[in-house]
């Protein structure tokens, strides 16, 4: 027995021995077999040494997985655990980097196999974590095995980002375009072009990328989707368009032409390595022009610009909202002038409309306080729409003819991704009936296939043409009743273009947004003083009457108080309300009148009552009434509805209540 087979003793044959087998990916696996198989082969020599063969228990299950950490390997974790447990004789691998390329990982086995006297067996020989030898030279090795993983990474990371300096390192590139030999080219395929152009000019338009996921779903368009995996590897299937989807694209400056690399980085944090996105400043590979763009790079700067002020859920309050659906005309650019926070905006209704309401409550959301102010917006919103118009650019007219003109360039996109469609369609047709013509006519099953395909792509033809006539009459229909002269004389007409119905309430805003920074709104005595930043930082204050509150606009019609006053002499709440909507009048809220209503007006305005009027005469109420009768209340009423009481009394409201004259006789009125 040599000096290394006398480490193996009695206690350590009577426990189980364990064979670690890993490879660290698949592809080893199926192309570097012969390590696999050596690997296997160290169950001869565990035999040899003396452990049965049943008592020799193979891990493998961490083939295909790396050793730089233990957070993925059951098998490792497993032989851990079972060395802890005091159930191992020996753990036997080909190497020591096959059972870990991390200090940390292989310090914690050695512990615990020197706690539990378990011996290390690779294929140099047997190591006892015990010995101190033995202990320095399985420390060196965990070192070297770590040290060797880093410098396979750095040799092969060096040679890829050189590559990719040059731009010539082959990765996965977006839809819309393809690789040409070693060059990047757009898609051939046409339809792909425009779908991708047709995303960034609806971006434009509507200035979100919720807006432009909103317009491919009105038109109907499809979006291409390249299959990443599988056996369709490769091929685009047309989908419908998603958020998600147009974020990756937009955020993705491959399409400004820029090739880059080391986007995404990984880095070490308290739960390992993780991957994350890295800023821009600090990717590895950042080259401009390398290829044709869909967009220029300005502009692409400029969508990531708007698309992170279009966050609405921020922490921070310091950055714009993008133009909403609202009337309110400077949404988004508000400032309050008490504490410097943006203001935000809600609605209220009046009389069928909705009146934008510009509001700070940021003290009172946040931190339980009163909010600084509220103002109504409609008066402000009509001075700087007077305003605006006065301060007209021939950049701003400029601006404002594009937007009224986008419509006819909607309509020329719309049709042409329809005939596009249409030509795709006939292809496939075309293609499906030669594949049919060619078929073997004996080959019935085939020939039926063929021919039940062919039919599917005449009905899709079909349905592509008819949809291409409907947009093409739809669209012919709007330029005839289009007035192309009014557009082209825009800066004439560019109040009454502004102001009018035709124009939604976000267009609108994005021209003011070409002139205006921002607005800041401050209540003060006498009124609001209203101050606006234009684009260039030149600025204009003014300050107008403080705009009604929502409840000061309510007013009553003279004639309806009038009404009310006369008719309260002889009639209760209910009854005034029905005379005056039988005479077609209506509330300040442009509401039926009903009995609380006129109550209401009647407090507002002093109006007495007719219970209020026949006690000022000297009438009396009926426990007054039944007292001087010697009667309860309850009695008295129980008369008056039973008949038995003869006298004059008068009734004042809905409740039934009563006033009586006081100089009659109450001995008469028991009879």
């Amino acid at each position: 027995m040599n000096q290394e087979n006398s480490k193996i003793t009695n206690m350590h044959l009577a426990k189980t021995a364990i064979l670690y087998i890993r490879q660290s990916t698949m592809r080893q696996i199926y192309e570097n077999n012969e390590s696999t198989l050596r690997q296997y082969a160290l169950k001869d020599k565990l035999i040899a040494y003396g452990w049965p063969a049943d008592k020799i228990i193979t891990i493998d299950q961490d083939l295909g997985k790396s050793g730089t950490d233990s957070t993925n390997r059951d098998g490792f974790q497993m032989l851990v655990g079972e060395v802890s447990n005091n159930l191992v004789g020996a753990v036997a691998c080909i190497e020591c980097s096959r059972l870990s390329r991390s200090s940390a990982d292989w310090g914690r086995l050695t512990k615990f196999c020197a706690l539990t006297n378990t011996l290390l067996i690779d294929a140099d020989g047997i190591y006892d974590p015990n010995d101190f030898n033995d202990r320095l030279l399985l420390g060196l090795k965990a070192t070297i095995s770590e040290a060797e993983i880093h410098f396979l990474q750095e040799r092969m990371r060096g040679g890829l980002i050189n590559k990719a300096k040059r731009g010539e390192l082959k990765r996965p590139i977006p839809i819309g375009y393809i690789y040409d030999d070693d060059r990047v080219i757009k898609d051939p395929d046409m339809e792909v072009q425009n779908a991708v152009e047709m995303l960034f000019d609806a971006f434009r338009r509507t200035g979100s990328a919720h807006g432009a996921v909103k317009h491919f779903k009105a038109k109907g368009y499809k979006f291409p989707y390249k299959i990443g995996k599988g056996f369709r590897k490769g091929d685009v299937e047309w989908i419908d368009m998603g958020f998600s989807h147009a974020l990756n694209i937009l955020h993705n400056p491959f399409y400004a032409g820029v090739y880059f690399y080391g986007k995404y980085q990984r880095v070490w944090t308290s739960e390992g390595k993780k991957t994350i996105e890295a800023p821009r400043k600090d990717w590895h590979i950042f080259i401009r022009n390398h290829h044709e763009a869909y967009i220029p790079f300005d502009e692409f700067e400029a969508n990531e610009q708007i698309i992170s002020e279009n966050r609405t859920q921020r922490k921070s309050l310091e950055k714009k909202t993008p133009p909403r659906e609202g009337p309110a005309l400077i949404q988004g650019l508000v400032w309050c002038g008490k504490c410097g926070r943006r203001m935000s905006v809600q609605y209220n209704h009046r009389n069928g409309q909705l009146i934008p309401v510009y509001k700070c409550d940021n003290a009172a959301v946040h931190h339980g306080g009163d909010p600084c102010q509220y103002i109504t917006g409609d008066v402000i919103d009509s001075k700087i729409s007077e305003l605006l118009v006065n301060r007209l650019t021939p950049e701003v007219i400029e601006q404002a003819v594009s937007v009224q003109k986008e419509l006819d360039h909607r309509q020329e996109e719309t049709l042409n991704y329809y005939q596009m469609r249409v030509e795709k369609c006939r292809y496939d047709a075309e293609l499906a009936r030669k594949r049919f013509m060619n078929v073997d006519p004996d080959n019935r099953l085939v020939a039926l296939e063929l021919e039940s395909s062919w039919n599917l792509k005449l009905n899709a033809l079909d349905d592509a043409r008819k949809e291409y006539d409907s947009q093409m009459a739809r669209i012919e229909r709007g330029k005839n009743e289009r007035d192309y002269k009014k557009v082209e004389n825009l800066a004439d007409n560019f109040s009454e273009i502004f102001q009018s119905k035709t124009i939604n309430y976000k267009d609108k805003k994005r021209m003011v947004r070409y002139l205006i920074e921002d607005v800041t709104l401050t209540r003060i005595d006498v009124g609001v003083q209203v101050q606006i930043r234009f684009k260039g930082y030149t600025t204009q204050s003014f300050v107008i009457d403080a705009p009604l509150k929502s409840y000061e606009g309510w007013t009553t019609n003279p004639e309806v108080i009038k009404i009310i006053d006369e008719a309260a002499e002889s009639h209760i709440a209910g009854e005034i309300a029905d005379l005056l909507n039988q005479q077609g009048f209506r509330s300040g809220k442009g509401q039926n009148f009903t009995p609380n209503i006129v109550k209401r007006i009647m407090y507002d305005y002093s109006i007495p009552n007719m219970k209020e009027r026949y006690l000022d005469r000297g009438y009396i109420i009926s426990s007054e009434k039944a007292a001087l009768m010697g009667i309860t209340t309850k009695e008295l009423m129980y008369m008056i509805r039973s008949g038995k009481y003869q006298n004059e009394y008068i009734r004042v409201n809905s409740r039934n209540d009563c006033v009586f004259p006081p100089e009659q006789n109450c001995e008469v009125c028991r009879v």
